[in-house]
């Protein structure tokens, strides 16, 4: 959850840079570094790797801060459908899951565009 409630700090920046860093780190650590993402001392070294002021990452970290946010993320996404990773949404309409072949992927896109 504190993970997922300082991308939303992140995305307040309105810097997709900074966002795109934080996501990337976040899954580097866990997946490759298998550090701990639920891990405090880990979240602010991430976050302030990647830029984000360090006492508004506290302020965060120390508060229920965003916590709506990441559940109305999870409720939407329930009602989407979605039960797995990855799953694309496009334009609020259309949704693709799970891991696609570059040519489904890309057939969908163009059906999608058509119909649009």
């Amino acid at each position: 959850m504190d993970a997922h409630r300082l991308i939303k700090l992140a995305q307040k920046t309105g810097d997709e840079a900074v966002v795109s860093k934080l996501i990337d780190r976040l899954y580097e650590l866990y997946f490759v570094e298998n550090k701990s993402i639920a891990d405090h001392d880990v979240l602010k070294r991430v976050t302030t790797e990647v830029g984000l002021d360090a006492d508004k990452v506290d302020d965060v970290l120390n508060s229920d801060q965003f916590e709506a946010d990441v559940r109305r993320d999870e409720m939407s996404a329930a009602q989407s459908g979605v039960q797995g990773v990855p799953f694309f949404v496009i334009n609020q309409k259309y949704a693709i899951s799970g891991a696609q072949p570059y040519e489904v992927m890309v057939n969908a896109l163009k059906q999608i565009s058509e119909e649009e």
